[in-house]
């Protein structure tokens, strides 16, 4: 059932016990994971299937004891589920912390089917690992005898993200791309983009003095086909990452020592990939070749056969990928602006599989939108009129660190008001020189327009809105309650990037 359906059905659903489904454990806790030679210490989630994710079906009820075994607060957030607003997991508007040795109950039928995931909604827990895959089985796939693989994506930091942050704030934004020093930031900022523009210039509070740069407009400096350099003339115009990390991580390992997964002789495999990343966008390739795309954030998509996908912070795309006999087949994900990336590979029977270097020949390019104008939904929202139009202003001061929405940051600025039952369409103005994946929590929604021209796009629950672009989306007020909406760059986020949605009644 596609999210849209699933929403409409949500109120004659049962939300209290089901005696049916019996209540299983997942529990915060820590493990450590080996990146590049040097043990780490994370953050983990585990539930009945251990770290490496959690699998349940469509139709059953998400009957789970959240235990807290961590030496601080918590709570789970479950990425892109339609459910009540008391089981979303975010603190201050769904529900408490669990504090540490105390545990949450949840209890909620399951609506959706697809590709989503669960992550901490405190402080920096995501980025510490806190954070898993949660598919969402459908009895009537037509592809469950397909094999599945499930590729997490993860930048992972053996720094503090408090003292990133306090680095980001205190020395400004550096370009090294142009040669300058590190600012006293210890080389954690950079990756702008060849010619870049020192945030640090007078001028550039809320990018007002990029607003005027013909051209810009909906534009990025790559398609989103393919993962080349930028566009001659466009470096310098956005940025396209704030924070480098020590390793970029699929299914918790590095290309030094990837997972290697076996698949039959000439193979179909359904990818399910996931950026759980806290702050890196990625490209996905699949060693030259083409791959089919199915579905984005858990919604069946008519199909698109390329050989380079983009996928942004928090969102998921499902790929279909032949493995030919014999073979060893990489997918790759590279960092957006950068050469390094991170992966898996799929081996066929007798397949020799070769060491593959973490860092690509060339950089990429900048997540644009010709993938998501391409992009149609295959259950796309009712045809209705359109009953309030809301404006979302994305802003910020680049030099001080400080991500805005709606001319403040949390909890300082205007959350959006919906009337229950309105379809509502809202305008997202990206004011800044970088891209923000917007996450809209407890609904999904449709894209209905991008840079200022009308469609009929995916249904998703986080959408990429590119640097000094304008995006519409679409959604339906029939979950009411108080409901997270956000920049899902964790550090954006945490600096003030996050607002929320709150219902009034039909009049």
């Amino acid at each position: 059932m596609a999210g849209v359906a699933a929403s409409a059905a949500m109120a004659g659903l049962p939300t209290a016990g089901h005696a049916l489904t019996p209540q299983l454990l997942l529990e915060a806790t820590t493990r450590e994971i080996e990146v590049n030679g040097t043990l780490a210490k994370q953050l983990a989630v585990v539930g009945p299937d251990g770290p490496e994710g959690l699998r349940v079906k469509r139709g059953d009820h998400f009957k789970f004891k959240l235990v807290n075994k961590l030496d601080t607060e918590t709570l789970i957030h479950w990425h892109g589920l339609i459910l009540p607003p008391s089981q979303d997991g975010v603190p201050g508007i769904s529900a408490p912390t669990i504090p540490p040795g105390g545990s949450a109950d949840y209890d909620f039928p399951l609506v959706q089917a697809g590709t989503y995931w669960m992550h901490s909604h405190v402080g920096f827990q995501e980025q510490l690992g806190l954070a898993m895959p949660l598919i969402l089985e459908d009895p009537n796939d037509p592809l469950s005898n397909l094999q599945e693989v499930v590729l997490f994506l993860e930048d992972f930091t053996f720094k503090d993200p408090e003292a990133i942050v306090a680095a980001l704030r205190g020395g400004g934004q550096t370009d090294t791309a142009v040669g300058h020093g590190a600012g006293g930031m210890a080389g954690m900022v950079h990756s702008q983009g060849a010619g870049a523009v020192d945030a640090g210039m007078p001028g550039m509070k809320g990018m007002a003095g990029m607003s005027g740069m013909a051209g810009m407009k909906g534009m990025a400096p790559a398609t989103g086909t393919t993962a080349a350099p930028a566009v001659a003339g466009m470096e310098g115009m956005a940025d396209l990452n704030d924070v480098d990390f020590d390793a970029y991580l699929a299914n918790s390992r590095t290309l030094r020592d990837p997972q290697v997964v076996p698949v039959e002789r000439n193979g179909k495999v359904r990818l399910r990939i996931i950026n759980g990343s806290a702050s890196t966008n990625f490209f996905i390739s699949a060693g030259g070749q083409s791959a089919r795309l199915i579905a984005v954030d858990g919604e069946a998509v008519h199909p698109i056969d390329d050989v380079i996908f983009p996928v942004g912070i928090a969102q998921r795309i499902d790929l279909l990928v032949d493995v030919p006999g014999g073979k060893a087949l990489p997918i790759i994900a590279q960092r957006e602006g950068d050469t390094a990336r991170t992966g898996l590979i799929l081996a066929g029977p007798g397949a020799a599989v070769e060491k593959l270097s973490d860092d690509a020949d060339a950089k990429a390019g900048a997540i644009g939108v010709e993938l998501e104008s391409r992009l149609r939904a295959v259950e796309p929202l009712p045809v209705r009129p359109i009953a309030a139009e809301l404006d979302s202003l994305l802003s910020g001061d680049m030099a001080k660190y400080i991500w805005m929405m709606h001319g403040g940051v949390y909890p300082n600025n205007k959350p959006l008001v919906v009337r229950t039952g309105d379809r509502t369409a809202v305008r997202i103005r990206n004011q800044t020189g970088m891209s923000h994946p917007m996450h809209l929590h407890g609904h999904v929604f449709q894209v209905i327009e991008i840079g200022g021209k009308p469609l009929a796009g995916a249904v998703r629950d986080t959408v990429v809105v590119p640097p000094q672009s304008d995006m519409v989306i679409a959604f339906d007020a029939n979950n009411p309650g108080n409901w997270a909406y956000h920049c899902h760059n964790l550090y954006h986020m945490e600096v003030g990037m996050f607002s929320y949605l709150t219902y009034v009644p039909a009049t």
